[in-house]
């Protein structure tokens, strides 16, 4: 079995959620009156809800503000805890090379999958990840493929581990859930309370419905990626709460007006005339 299987499962635990996955509206989804009609649908509490479960990241030892070397040592670890049955199982000789060519290369892969957004954009601008991450405020990405087709990703920032994303896939038969709907409900009951519900804002740079909570470590959001597939990310709250401050280069606003353009504009208006003067009445 390729290590990588293993390496999935083991992060498919996640918030001790193995059968979950997904996030939606359905979290709140309001009840039937006596008379039949739906009740008033409850306000959108102000405050993330705070789970009655801890949010436990996977696997054991990884934690918030860990530098890119140690997660790297951290996936190091379990890739070789992941090949100790086909090592057993393997003879010395040319096998066992090859095998060990194999765990090198799954083991570099993951450090070669850094991206840093410095000065350049990058390609992960046209994807769903775009908006998870900043240009020139010291951010990089590193990428982890699963054996079951999705990925985990690992921001950081100032070389500091502050957020992860799962990837997953929804489906009928699916343990997570078949659609968003039916995920977000499961992550309610899992977590103990319903989560705030927070609808696609195009204008604000959020085109897809997010269901979050927190606890006293993390906020935990379930990211609606499309009718087969949903995102769980991640945060470090102490990052989180000093994110305007460790973003001091803040993202150019694509449809606004070059400021060369704007003065340039200004200087051909024609300056402003003197302030309307009141006429003196005229004595009787």
């Amino acid at each position: 079995m390729k290590a990588k299987r293993l390496l999935g499962a083991a992060l498919a635990v996640g918030l001790g959620l193995a059968a979950i996955t997904s996030t939606t509206v359905v979290a709140a989804q309001p009840k039937r009156g006596k008379s039949g009609a739906p009740a008033a649908a409850p306000a959108r509490p102000a405050e993330v809800p705070a789970t009655k479960k801890t949010i436990a990241l996977t696997p054991a030892g990884l934690a918030w503000g860990m530098s890119t070397k140690q997660v790297a040592a951290l996936i190091d670890k379990m890739l070789d805890e992941a090949y100790v049955p086909r090592y057993k199982a393997t003879s010395p000789g040319v096998k066992m090379k090859a095998l060990d060519a194999e765990l090198a290369e799954e083991k570099s892969a993951f450090r070669r999958s850094r991206i840093d957004f410095g000065k350049l954009p990058t390609g992960i601008d046209g994807t769903p990840l775009k908006g998870e991450y900043t240009y020139l405020n010291k951010e990089s990405m590193m990428t982890l493929a699963r054996a079951d087709g999705g990925k985990r990703y690992f921001f950081f920032i100032q070389d500091k581990l502050w957020k992860i994303i799962d990837e997953h896939a929804l489906g009928e038969g699916n343990p997570r859930g078949k659609d968003y709907q039916s995920a977000v409900v499961k992550l309610a009951t899992a977590l103990g309370v319903p989560g705030r519900v927070t609808p696609p804002e195009p204008e604000k740079g959020r085109y897809v419905t997010e269901v979050d909570w927190k606890d006293a470590a993390t906020h935990f959001r379930a990211i609606e990626r499309s009718e087969s597939e949903i995102a769980f990310a991640y945060e470090d709250l102490v990052t989180l709460s000093s994110l305007d401050s460790l973003r001091p280069n803040k993202p150019v606003d694509a449809n606004a007006i070059d400021p060369a353009v704007a003065s340039a504009v200004r200087k051909d208006e024609p300056p402003p005339g003197p302030p309307p003067t009141e006429k003196a009445g005229k004595k009787k």
